[in-house]
């Protein structure tokens, strides 16, 4: 696949939406990622307002998982300043979201061009997401002013989702036990979160831990369904439901009828049997 067709590529996927001096940036990334082999591929750019609330509602009202923490307008794709990427092959026929060095070089391309990386973030880690921080100069018929600064509306301006707190407070009640360094109750969920998630579960299940989700973990795996007494595993599994986006209304240790609702939708999204019992099939989701 030649420079010239990725560039035609990224610019029908960016949109006509994309601020021009973002677009010609992005172009530049491909163009030198592309004299070192390395392929991008533009996945996504500009999204309307309804766009991002239709995206927002996925894992929340919609199924799927979580893949944004913004809603129409907080998002700097919908200000035309943010791209999604991915690798491909010198044919172009394969989509690779594996962050490996030629994803990690990528992204200091582009951070040498003033963009930030959405994988250096500490809350919600979104590896595809580039955006636009520097200084832009806009035209004069789109506002007064000679030019803006850009945040990063992607990050939530509250101070972090109440229920993900939650799970990091019980998970911090086993930090010695399950050998991790204290969490930062930030209410942001995060790699830092899940393997210390991974940790407490090893521990319960007695086998070694390790933080990594492997075979022996699974085989470890207990099976929970509603009016288990084991309340400990079922602030596990609610906690895990709120990391994933399915809400069990309540961290409190009872598998009541919201968690197996919560669990039900939970498995319906991840292409299990919707039977509400949590075995190591849905033990395995949770920890992707």
């Amino acid at each position: 696949m030649s420079v010239e067709i990725l560039k035609e590529k990224a610019i029908k996927r960016m949109g006509a939406g994309m601020k021009a001096l973002v677009l010609t940036k992005v172009l530049e990334i491909i163009e030198q990622a592309y004299k070192e082999g390395i392929y991008v591929l533009i996945t996504d750019g500009y999204r309307s307002k309804a766009e991002q609330d239709a995206l927002y509602a996925q894992g929340r009202t919609k199924p799927g998982k979580i893949v944004t923490n913004a809603k129409g307008g907080q998002s700097n794709h919908n200000f035309g300043i943010a791209v999604d990427f991915c690798l491909t092959n010198e044919k172009g026929t394969i989509a690779n979201y594996t962050v490996n060095s030629n994803w990690r070089r990528v992204a200091a391309i582009a951070k040498s061009k003033g963009f930030e990386w959405g994988g250096d973030w500490k809350g919600f880690v979104d590896n595809p997401h580039l955006e636009y921080t520097g200084k832009i100069t806009v035209e004069p018929e789109e506002t007064k002013v000679e030019s803006v600064i850009v945040t990063t509306p992607n990050k939530p301006d509250t101070d972090g989702d109440t229920n993900i707190k939650k799970l990091q407070t019980f998970l911090n009640g086993y930090t010695k036990k399950a050998n991790f360094t204290k969490l930062v109750v930030d209410g942001y969920k995060g790699p830092k979160t899940k393997t210390a998630a991974i940790r407490v579960f090893q521990y319960f299940s007695d086998v070694t831990i390790d933080g990594v989700f492997g075979k022996k973990s699974k085989a470890a795996a207990p099976t929970l369904k509603k009016g288990t007494t084991w309340s400990k595993w079922t602030r596990l599994i609610q906690g895990m439901l709120y990391y994933n986006g399915f809400n069990p209304q309540g961290i409190d240790g009872v598998f009541g009828n919201d968690t197996l609702a919560a669990v039900k939708a939970f498995q319906k999204a991840n292409g299990l049997v919707a039977d509400g019992i949590v075995g190591p099939a849905t033990f395995v989701k949770f920890f992707e």
